[in-house]
Formats: C-alpha cells, sequence, structure tokens
C-alpha cells in the first residue's frame, strides 16, 4: 500500500469510530431518534436481543427509539476495546466491542453488558454509515441485585 491509501484506512476507522461514539451520544440524549436514524443508511438494521428488538430502515429505527425514550429516562453508555476490521476494499467495515451501559429503566437503576458486532458501509461521499448494529446482551440486572443474583430483569 502506498502511504496515502495507508493514511486513507486510518481515517476511514477513525471515522467509524466517531460514528460509533456519536451513536452512543444520541443515545445518552434521551436516545434522540432523528439522531440515531440519521446513522444508518436507508436500509440499515438495528437488532439487540433482550430488552432491544429488531427493526429495519430509518423510520423503524426512528419509531423504536421514541418509544424507548419513553422507559429509559437516563443512559450513559460506555463503548469498550473496538476493534475495527477494515475490507480491503476500503468500502466496508465491521467492528467488534463491548457496551457497559449504566441506565434508569423506570424508576429502577440498571446495569447492563452486551458485545456490539456493527457494519459500515462507505457512501459516495465518503462518510461512513451503519449498516447493521447487532447487540448480543450478557445481563440486565437491576443495580442493587447486581449480575450475580439477577442476571436478566
Amino acid at each position: 500500500m502506498t502511504l496515502e491509501e495507508r493514511i486513507q484506512r486510518l481515517e476511514d476507522i477513525q471515522a467509524i469510530e466517531r460514528l460509533t461514539y456519536d451513536y452512543a451520544a444520541y443515545c445518552d440524549d434521551n436516545y434522540n431518534p432523528d439522531g440515531i436514524a440519521s446513522l444508518f443508511t436507508e436500509d440499515g438494521s438495528w437488532i439487540v436481543d433482550g430488552e432491544g428488538g429488531t427493526n429495519h430502515g430509518r423510520a423503524e429505527i426512528k419509531a423504536h427509539f421514541t418509544e424507548l425514550s419513553k422507559h429509559i429516562s437516563w443512559a450513559i453508555h460506555n463503548v469498550l476495546n473496538t476493534r475495527t476490521d477494515l475490507s480491503d476494499d476500503g468500502k466496508t467495515a465491521t467492528t467488534y466491542s463491548y457496551l457497559l451501559c449504566l441506565c434508569t429503566i423506570g424508576e429502577d437503576a440498571v446495569i447492563l453488558t452486551l458485545n456490539y458486532t456493527n457494519k459500515f458501509a462507505k457512501q459516495a461521499d465518503g462518510s461512513w454509515l451503519f449498516t447493521e448494529l447487532s447487540g448480543s446482551t450478557h445481563q440486565v440486572s437491576n443495580w442493587d441485585q447486581g449480575w450475580v443474583k439477577q442476571q436478566f430483569r
């Protein structure tokens, strides 16, 4: 690879990481439905097992987060240990990471953890969007019960 190609790959990885951080920030902004939906391709998917759901397309994703914000009044998403695999042609990527999320669901202080496997596509203008956000839940438990006594709510 040329130096320019190597720099472009690094810039693409950084842009993908920024997109992931933007997603977390929109989630922490009362699950901002417009902001979150804007990070996905038109036919993108948001799939999280457990208390999540399966949503395809920006309209479904927006509707899901509009409802979610009625049940979760506060959250802080910590995305950790991200590994980004950029395709050889530089047009798609997959990331693997962990989520540690503290949130308020109803009247309960809750801790949840999951694994993310997310897919991205580079757009014609050079920007990146999610094509799929996929989360596999480890546990969801009330803070005062902890994950040992209450693995899933």
